[in-house]
């Protein structure tokens, strides 16, 4: 089945049921299906009946967003989500580099998109056209590509990626076996759609099993918090960051006896999180692991789960490690390559077959513990140090509200600078005397620079760029 055909299945089972919930909006299945329909037809009518096209959406979460992505993926062609708290340049910058049809946004951030050079498709049109049956192009499920999204990859170049329907819903079986995944559930989605995980694990997710999707437009930890304590909401999943800003903001009590689920990925969670997390609101955060490119490799599963883990390695996966600890894998996961552009995934790929994720890692019993990114490596008077070990024993201090520790090259050095970037109420010295007592010296800090907040993309991982060019200044 490709991705809609769930879509028009809930519509025929499941009928009024709420697919979106969104502030003061709401739609169900049937309303949803029709909604799609209409703008798929008028879509399609623009679009080429013989080879898919790519269309961009530039919206934030809402249910917009939702009829526009399903409408482009239901008429066949390549909806690719642009992150609207991009700025001018970079959303330029993207549209330059892959060529599109056209943009569907609304008159809100249209003029983020240089419009001499690019077609815009305002989503209110959309919503005028009759729900007439579209043209629908389609391949097999495991060659046409649904959705496309960019990743900075191993190298470090943004390129964009590429997945297939049959990508999307292989991640959601392997993940609903492990994790119960039913149609009872009920998702919060207050991660970014314009990212892997918002799509995958929130909306293709709920197209294939009927559930009820409450939509934020933007993560906030109030909002999140009095929705996960309504008893409306049993799924929640977003990135480890996202924990981190809800216990250090959220000081009430809460009772969320009504999740059954919380999902932590897009990167590590440290276990001083998850502590403070079960401890404050009786939730065992259940960590997973995966990438853009590969889908999910890894993940815990409800009776166990095991700390600085994101889990043991998902039926239908081969993973092995490299020589120097390199996660490489084979899966139905893995897409198809990067788009357009054969060097990058010809690159990426080892001589017999498998996709080099960049990550370093150990294995123990089947457990995956990831060490950090093979760019990120540090070494120090003999040591290679991963800097997801020193983070996790910082969130031991108390008054560490978030940190991310980053080497750099001396040239005339043989030993590594080691930067700590901290955000947080306490002094220097009280982190150095903390490092001279519990840790390593070869783990102690060349550096400390404090920040009111670490830099980081909608997807919760650290911006390298941004903290380059802080310690550069």
């Amino acid at each position: 089945m490709h991705l809609t055909d769930y879509l028009e299945r809930n519509a025929n089972r499941l009928g009024s049921k709420p697919a979106v919930i969104f502030e003061d909006q709401q739609l169900g299945w049937a309303q949803l299906w029709t909604k799609v329909l209409a703008a798929s037809s008028e879509l399609s009518a623009a679009l080429s009946p013989t080879q898919q096209d790519v269309v961009a959406i530039l919206l934030p979460n809402s249910p917009d967003f939702i009829i526009s992505y399903l409408a482009i993926v239901h008429a066949g062609h390549i909806a690719m989500p642009l992150d609207p708290a991009y700025k001018s340049l970079e959303l330029d910058a993207i549209l330059d580099q892959i060529a599109t049809k056209f943009v569907v946004t609304n008159n809100e951030y249209r003029n983020k998109i240089s419009a001499a050079a690019k077609k815009l498709k305002l989503v209110e049109d959309l919503a005028k056209t009759p729900a007439n049956r579209p043209r629908l192009l389609r391949f097999d499920v495991d060659k046409q590509i649904a959705s496309m999204t960019f990743t900075s990859g191993t190298t470090g170049q943004p390129k964009a990626v590429p997945n297939t329907h049959a990508n999307h819903i292989w991640n959601i079986k392997a993940c609903s076996q492990v994790w119960e995944w039913t149609e009872k559930d009920s998702l919060l989605i207050a991660v970014p759609l314009s990212h892997m995980l918002g799509i995958v694990m929130g909306l293709s997710g709920a197209l294939y099993h009927g559930n009820t999707m409450y939509l934020q437009r933007w993560f906030d930890v109030r909002e999140v918090m009095e929705l996960l304590s309504s008893g409306k909401i049993s799924f929640f999943s977003h990135a480890a960051s996202a924990y981190t800003k809800i216990i250090n903001q959220d000081n009430q009590k809460r009772d969320l006896s009504g999740v059954r689920l919380c999902v932590s990925g897009a990167a590590p969670l440290p276990p001083a999180i998850w502590h403070e997390f079960k401890k404050r609101y009786g939730i065992e955060i259940t960590e997973t692991y995966g990438t853009t490119e590969t889908g999910r490799i890894a993940a815990n599963t409800l009776g166990a789960k095991v700390l600085g883990s994101p889990g043991k390695v998902l039926p239908e996966v081969n993973l092995k490690l490299s020589k120097d600890g390199q996660v490489q894998i084979k899966s139905p996961g893995v897409f198809p390559g990067y788009y357009q552009n054969p060097a990058a995934t010809k690159a990426s790929l080892t001589p017999d077959g498998y996709w080099r994720t960049g990550d370093l890692a150990e294995l123990k019993d089947g457990y995956v513990f990831l060490k950090g990114r093979q760019q990120e490596r540090i070494r120090r008077y003999g040591y290679t140090i991963s800097p997801r070990d020193v983070e996790w024993a910082l969130h031991k201090l108390n008054g560490i509200d978030d940190i991310y520790v980053m080497g750099r090259q001396e040239p005339n050095d043989p030993n590594d600078e080691l930067i700590y970037f901290v955000v947080g109420n306490l002094s220097e010295q009280r982190i150095r005397d903390f490092c001279k007592a519990n840790l390593l010296f070869a783990w102690r800090p060349s550096r400390i620079i404090k920040l009111n907040q670490i830099p980081r993309t909608r997807s919760g991982k650290a911006s390298m760029s941004a903290l380059k060019d802080i310690l550069d200044k």
